[in-house]
């Protein structure tokens, strides 16, 4: 097959001539490619030497400055919300763990050894209470801060409750021999 095709390509090699490029053809296709290339660039300004360009830079950078710095304030507006919640949550759960705890220091079926290990076990949620609050003062994640003292102040008042009721000797269900606590 490959002879044939040579064969053909042989016979027909003037056909193939006649669409060949001449001199000037050569020369006309030079001319428009110079002329292509030589074309002048488009003139560019550049924006930023522009006085307009410079003054609109400065605003949006004054805009960004001011953007940045208003946004403690507004965290400090939020600090303070936190730390008034704190407040009005430390009076009412305060007011609760002490009236708990005078009751377990009044309490005579308690033995001394029972008060001191409850006292040291409610002083290390104390710590542990000290320590929320600085992570508040932070003011990263205020919320679960909260939650997080809520929740120290409910267990401090359920461990009261509880060695309250364990340190009541057992009733006959009488009225007149149950104690009321409040």
């Amino acid at each position: 097959m490959r002879d044939e095709f040579e064969k053909y390509v042989e016979s027909q090699k003037s056909e193939f001539d006649v669409h060949s490029i001449d001199e000037s053809d050569k020369l006309r296709l030079w001319s428009n490619i110079v002329t292509e290339v030589a074309k002048p660039e488009p003139k560019v300004i550049p924006l930023w030497k522009k006085p307009a360009f410079k003054v609109a830079a400065s605003i949006i950078l004054l805009l960004g400055i001011t953007l940045f710095f208003a946004n403690p304030i507004d965290s400090a507006n939020e600090s303070s919300f936190a730390n008034q919640e704190l407040n009005d949550i430390d009076n009412h759960y305060k007011l609760l763990v002490n009236n708990q705890i005078e009751l377990i220091k009044n309490n005579n079926y308690l033995s001394e050894k029972d008060r001191a290990d409850f006292l040291t076990l409610i002083d290390d949620l104390d710590s542990e209470y000290e320590t929320l609050k600085k992570e508040l003062k932070l003011g990263i994640n205020n919320q679960k801060i909260i939650e997080a003292i809520i929740n120290n102040y409910r267990k401090k008042i359920k461990l009261m409750e509880d060695l309250l009721n364990r340190s009541y000797p057992p009733t006959n269900n009488t009225l007149d021999d149950e104690a009321i606590i409040l």
